[in-house]
């Protein structure tokens, strides 16, 4: 209290600017959501003028070029002008083009190119497959060229594959595949940019102390080298890999130093991003009103960009955050409109969260049943993304599988075509033989003992290629080997990781049914009873209806053994006398949840728990000190 002034008038005093501040905020957002759906549309414009001309240029100087490396160097660069169009049919007759120049030209380089080039197109049209394959034709021949330059960007590409898949594991391995190749060339900046990339994917994979050491490493290259764009980038990664240790003061430093930075080289895209960053760490703290300031701010830079996902993402957030002030209206005005424009441009993983943050509005305001679809609506959603995820995955072991073929398959095709070509050479040379034969008698001896000699020689090569396909066979059979064993290893890790997911979403859907009972309590403590009662009847009938099934537990089973093979046999050989329930308390004890989890997702009371545990312990004979999970 300040010169004899009551509490209450700095309360109403704070509130006043609290209103005043955020009335503010609102008017701008009113201007930038009036403005939305004009400007990026002519960002986008911009854009594409400015590469129509840069294709317009290469055409003009293809018109004046002969068939010759020139021209397929050109080709190479009009071809990526017009993938960034997406044009990638026209980019696909294009390489096309380029490939039969280059085998007509036997330019090796310009081959690998080909290849490289249609890679790319079909990694962005999806087709993970055609991309890979296309990929590992191209890094033989860079391989047999001696380009270090060529076989590091394929490596690359091939990580981005896998990353793009969610296969970790792989892309780490083509990632350090690729390290001392560009370390032996000294190319600094793509040293920094794999040191980057190898954080990020030990970030996802939750090696948050691997992921800031490589993190570091690529910012202290990319300083040296002064490039103020990838410095910006690694302080906002190393930002975010402190958000995800909850670690805030050392995130929030390293997201301011990545915005300062990022305005320097002017590079929006970052900036929006890093300071949407800083909006969500300040929301974690409970800055509700610094989390408005940073996600306003990433919004108008994002809205200028033209990158309507994220101002949408963005509008998702701040209705979170009005939802924790306890601004329903606005937080409904701001979810639901992010709602629509995400529904319009299809981002599942924005949608699902903008659903969450819906569910959790309504449920605060009362409203269950649009609460429980809002709920139906998140967990589809995230169910959708899951399962892409695991088919994706699926999909990358079948790359695996294929890797080793398809570059035996290419090499094999190299040998036929070297094969024929020797052929061809045999065949003109024996044809001048005959003809010197026949005009030459008189040295008929000493032709016929060069043609022994030639023949010999080429008996020789035979059998050398021959010696070289057996040595490629075996060397073949051996990697196949050893992508199996990898493979095995790659689905024991799939099969844990979907049994925990499966887990995890068994306990939140528990967690929500206890939610709801809360709710149910609270209604019926409430004075105007009768006006209730509709509502209290259908809280109790969806909490009697969502109870898990013996379908979920059948689901749960099948990812269990997946993971656990045999275990259900052997505990039945081994325990014929345990009743289901005692069967499921030990399957939950070996995930390690917690006793609450537990009661949670058998639909008992924890004190239920401590007695099943009990007369297992009973039945089996178990002290204090045994652990349950001792019995399998």
């Amino acid at each position: 209290m300040v010169s004899g002034l009551p509490e209450h008038y700095f309360k109403y005093l704070y509130q006043f600017t609290l209103y005043f501040w955020i009335m503010k905020r609102l008017v701008f957002v009113v201007f930038l959501f009036n403005s939305l759906l004009s400007y990026p549309v002519f960002a986008q414009q911009n854009k594409a003028v400015a590469t129509t001309r840069v294709i317009d240029s290469l055409y003009a100087v293809l018109k004046n070029q002969s068939d010759d490396t020139n021209k397929i160097n050109t080709l190479n660069k009009l071809t990526w002008q017009i993938i960034k169009i997406s044009n990638y049919s026209k980019a696909d007759s294009l390489a096309t083009n380029i490939l039969q120049l280059a085998e007509k030209l036997n330019f090796q380089k310009g081959v690998a190119n080909a290849f490289k080039i249609t890679g790319m197109i079909y990694f962005r049209q999806s087709n993970y497959q055609k991309a890979l394959e296309n990929q590992l034709k191209a890094l033989p021949i860079y391989q047999e060229i001696e380009n270090k330059q060529g076989i590091a960007s394929t490596i690359d590409d091939i990580g981005i594959i896998y990353f793009t898949l969610g296969n970790y594991s792989k892309a780490l391995e083509c990632y350090f595949k690729v390290l001392p190749i560009v370390q032996e060339i000294r190319d600094t900046n793509t040293i920094a940019e794999v040191f980057c990339n190898i954080g990020i994917i030990y970030g996802e994979q939750g090696n948050q102390s691997k992921a800031l050491e490589y993190l570091f490493k690529s910012l202290e290259m990319s300083i040296k080298k002064g490039n103020k764009d990838a410095i910006s980038r690694n302080l906002g990664n190393i930002g975010y890999s402190y958000l995800m240790q909850g670690d805030y003061p050392k995130a929030l430093e390293y997201d301011f130093k990545a915005v300062a930075q990022a305005q320097q080289v002017g590079n929006k895209a970052v900036i929006a991003n890093f300071l949407g960053d800083i909006g969500d760490i300040y929301y974690k703290q409970g800055n509700y009103a610094g989390a408005l300031e940073y996600d306003f701010r990433a919004m108008a830079i994002a809205q200028q960009i033209g990158d309507i996902d994220e101002v949408a993402n963005l509008y998702s957030n701040t209705g979170e955050v009005y939802t924790k002030l306890k601004n329903y209206k606005q937080a409904k005005t701001f979810l639901d409109s992010a709602l629509g424009f995400l529904k319009k441009t299809g981002n599942k993983k924005y949608i699902e969260n903008t659903y969450g943050n819906l569910a959790t509005l309504d449920s605060a305001i009362n409203d269950y049943k649009t609460a429980y679809y809002d709920y139906k609506e998140y967990m589809a959603y995230r169910d959708s993304i899951l399962n892409k995820g695991t088919a994706q995955m699926e999909l990358s072991y079948e790359f695996e599988k294929r890797e080793d073929s398809i570059r035996a398959e290419y090499k094999q095709e190299n040998i036929i075509k070297t094969a024929e070509i020797k052929r061809k050479k045999i065949l003109n040379d024996s044809a001048i033989v005959i003809l010197t034969l026949t005009v030459l008698l008189a040295f008929l001896l000493i032709n016929r003992q060069q043609v022994k000699r030639k023949k010999d020689k080429i008996i020789s090569e035979k059998e050398k290629a021959a010696l070289t396909i057996d040595k490629q066979r075996i060397e073949a059979e051996k990697l196949h080997m050893e992508a199996e064993k990898q493979r095995i290893a790659d689905e024991l890790f799939s099969a844990k990781k979907a049994l925990e997911d499966y887990t995890k979403s068994m306990v939140e859907k528990n967690e929500l049914l206890e939610q709801f009972k809360t709710d149910i309590e609270k209604l019926k403590n409430l004075k105007s009873k009768e006006l209730e009662e509709v509502r209290i009847e259908q809280l109790e009938h969806l909490n009697k209806t969502t109870i898990l099934t013996e379908d979920d537990w059948g689901k749960f089973k099948e990812l269990f053994e997946e993971v656990y093979k045999g275990f259900f046999i052997r505990l039945k050989e081994k325990l014929p006398e345990l009743t289901q329930a005692e069967i499921r308390l030990i399957c939950l004890t070996k995930l390690k949840l917690e006793t609450k989890q537990m009661a949670g997702v058998l639909g008992v009371s924890t004190e239920t728990i401590f007695k099943i545990r009990y007369r297992l312990r009973k039945k089996l004979g178990l002290s204090k000190e045994d652990s349950i999970l001792d019995i399998d």
